[in-house]
């Protein structure tokens, strides 16, 4: 059986409140409600599907990505992909893409295409705000929003028929080169 999954970097706590928050707020004035549904979240592979046979290998491969130094995530401010998708900016650096990178690796055995480079966001509204994307990025567009932290491990999330809930969490493990030969 097929289930669908992605894989995400999940904000601590404290932030991930004070941005369920904003979407609450976003949903209530506007009518919006789509972006509710999944976690707070930075996705490093979109939803996909996979036979559930394939779990443990899933597992296997993810396990071989964590080979990624701890790095801080900075959160600034709100902007949007027109017309679809209000969000909190992500900053890139160099670590989240390496990251991107590393779980793209990870997913092809399995056929999984996370096509092109990552623009890392926070969703705030999309999907159905057509009518009411002008009038939300008005809005946001003016606000400020600035939030940090330590993104030291990734997550597997899987979706139940209902909700998103997390399947397995994937901690740092930055491992150096076992040894250098030099001729």
């Amino acid at each position: 059986m097929e289930s669908l999954y992605f894989v995400a970097i999940l904000p601590p706590q404290e932030i991930s409140a004070e941005i369920d928050e904003i979407r609450k707020q976003c949903s209530i004035d506007h009518k919006v409600y789509t972006a509710l549904k999944p976690p707070v979240h930075i996705t490093l592979a979109p939803p996909f599907k996979l036979n559930s046979q394939f779990e443990p290998k899933l597992f296997n491969s993810l396990e071989l990505a964590r080979n990624f130094p701890s790095f801080n995530q900075e959160l600034k401010n709100f902007d949007g992909f027109p017309s679809h998708t209000v969000y909190i900016n992500a900053l890139k650096n160099p670590f989240i893409s390496a990251l991107f990178k590393t779980i793209k690796n990870a997913l092809k055995p399995y056929s999984i295409d996370n096509k092109g480079s990552i623009t890392p966001h926070v969703t705030i509204a999309y999907r159905d705000l057509s009518d009411a994307y002008p009038q939300i990025m008005e809005e946001y567009k003016r606000r400020k929003y600035k939030a940090e932290f330590t993104v030291n491990k990734f997550s597997l999330l899987k979706h139940d028929g209902k909700n998103w809930n997390l399947l397995r969490e994937f901690e740092s493990r930055p491992q150096r080169e076992q040894f250098t030969i030099d001729f």
